[in-house]
């Protein structure tokens, strides 16, 4: 794929597989054009933090000629052996990687290149073939660098970045809601596979409609009493390649699956609906991407999402993120940030 790939809209076959079993896998989709200043900004956040480790000691290179998609993976692996060392008095992943991949999500971090991603023409071609002209980015949006899980197979949690279990999508947002048809976009920014934990999806299970979802240690859940078995409904994998995009009913069951590569799974979650209609998190802000009838109403001033989102999540402290009681996401913690250098040095660039 160029940067010369025209933008499509998903095809009639593709449409009636999304209508059919809950999901269809867009095929080439995105080129390395769109997702090119989301690398760079990213890359200088990183930069950033990596400066910091290798001034504390926590590492000893900084990892420069390494991947995108390999550069954090290698500065988490030095984290945990500073961790894994005799006398060390620090919890570097603790302390440092899981804060900071939490700072990497899209609201804490708010970064121009994802910013400008969301009005690709290639994305909002296909988002429309589905939602209609009149497009809203829901506020339900994430950016996960899900990195490498550790020698006993457990993984980090950091931040938005972390195992999520079996949930449908609409189970995840308040009920004011429940009537709106919201599109979830998956979009991976490296190669995947079962082995890099890609989705995990349960097929054609929407006319089941909305399950009653339940807090765990892991997050919202389906009830297990509720999920259908194997032999039921068989799963499915979405492996993808960088550049596929994965469309989702609201109430098709999914599930993140463990990392087992040394790459990081980097990949967005994201919302999309009709405009007008509610997006489960009201207390967020939405932003209209696109309008035929009334161009002038899209909202792509940059300075204004990052403004509306330190607003909002100031004045949202507390709130119920999910329908379970309860249930509050975290915010970042007391005196962390993506740091100030961070944005220096994408400024500078």
């Amino acid at each position: 794929m160029t940067d010369a790939t025209p933008a499509r809209s998903l095809t009639a076959a593709e449409l009636q597989h999304l209508d059919a079993h809950g999901y269809v896998i867009a095929k080439g989709i995105l080129t390395q054009g769109d997702f090119a200043a989301f690398e760079a900004d990213y890359s200088a956040l990183i930069e950033v933090k990596a400066q910091e480790l290798l001034a504390l000691g926590a590492i000893a290179e900084l990892h420069v000629d390494a991947p995108f998609d390999r550069r954090l993976a290698l500065i988490a692996a030095e984290c945990r052996a500073a961790d894994a060392a005799d006398g060390s008095e620090t919890d570097w992943i603790k302390g440092h990687i899981e804060p900071f991949g939490l700072a990497l999500d899209t609201m804490y971090a708010r970064q121009k290149g994802l910013f400008e991603l969301f009005f690709s023409p290639r994305l909002l071609a296909c988002i429309a073939s589905v939602v209609g002209p009149e497009v809203t980015l829901n506020p339900i949006q994430h950016c996960r660098p899900f990195l490498p899980a550790n020698a006993k197979g457990e993984q980090l949690r950091t931040g938005a970045a972390t195992l999520a279990p079996w949930h449908q999508d609409q189970g995840v947002t308040r009920e004011e809601a429940d009537e709106s048809n919201i599109l979830t976009v998956w979009i991976p920014l490296t190669d995947v596979e079962k082995e890099t934990g890609c989705l995990e999806l349960i097929p054609g299970q929407k006319k089941k409609g909305l399950l009653n979802h339940v807090k765990s240690h892991h997050g919202t859940t389906i009830d297990p009493a509720q999920l259908p078995s194997e032999d039921e409904a068989p799963r499915f994998h979405a492996a993808m390649e960088k550049g596929d995009m994965l469309l989702m009913h609201k109430f098709t069951p999914h599930r993140s699956q463990p990392n087992y590569t040394d790459k990081v799974r980097w990949s967005l979650d994201l919302r999309f609906q009709k405009t007008g209609e509610p997006t489960g998190r009201h207390f967020w802000p939405e932003f209209i991407l696109q309008s035929e009838a009334e161009p002038a109403k899209v909202q792509s001033d940059y300075a204004e999402w990052c403004a509306r989102w330190i607003s909002d999540l100031k004045s949202s402290e507390g709130e119920r993120w999910h329908r379970v009681a309860g249930d509050v996401g975290g915010n970042l913690p007391d005196g962390y940030s993506t740091a100030t250098g961070a944005q220096q040095a994408i400024s500078a660039k």
